[in-house]
């Protein structure tokens, strides 16, 4: 299996927050930024964690994906959605999903999580494999360090 990066868009490739006009666009300089890591890890692909993996948004998803010149082979899969589970809390809910596709794929051994939203994460999943990035600026430089390191220090699976 393939090091997948579970990858959220919005305070990802789409920054948001104060003085900071949200469009449902990718940015282009956090584009590069991810395209930095495929260029790193060329074999890595990603599993789409964030809303936009979701009926009301996949469309707009797949636009942008293809706008910016991401091939469909790059975007393995999404994580299944735990909203209409009575026992998953909103607070875990992101984490839980990760977990899930992750238990329904024990052969996968590389993995990080690029999301802006830590404690949706940190108390359901090994924290040392995700980069937490500031939702007013996106996916950064740092942060594709950061997840090239994860990628390349984590050849086995370490489970939460």
């Amino acid at each position: 299996m393939p090091p997948i990066i579970f990858l959220d868009i919005d305070g990802v490739l789409v920054p948001f927050g104060d003085n900071v006009p949200m469009y449902p666009v990718f940015l282009p300089r956090c584009v590069d930024s991810l395209k930095s890591i495929f260029a790193a890890v060329p074999t890595a692909r990603v599993v789409f964690s964030s809303t936009w993996r979701l009926p009301a948004h996949v469309n707009r998803l797949h636009e942008q994906w293809a706008e910016h010149g991401f091939p469909e082979s790059l975007a393995m899969d999404g994580t299944p959605d735990l909203r209409g589970e009575p026992d998953v809390s909103r607070l875990h809910r992101r984490g839980l999903e990760i977990l899930a596709w992750l238990n329904t794929h024990p052969d996968v051994k590389q993995w990080v999580v690029i999301d802006d939203e830590r404690s949706a994460i940190e108390a359901t999943l090994d924290c040392e494999r995700c980069v937490f990035t500031e939702p007013g600026r996106g996916l950064t430089a740092d942060d594709v360090e950061a997840a090239i390191q994860i990628l390349e220090r984590h050849p086995v699976r370490m489970d939460s």
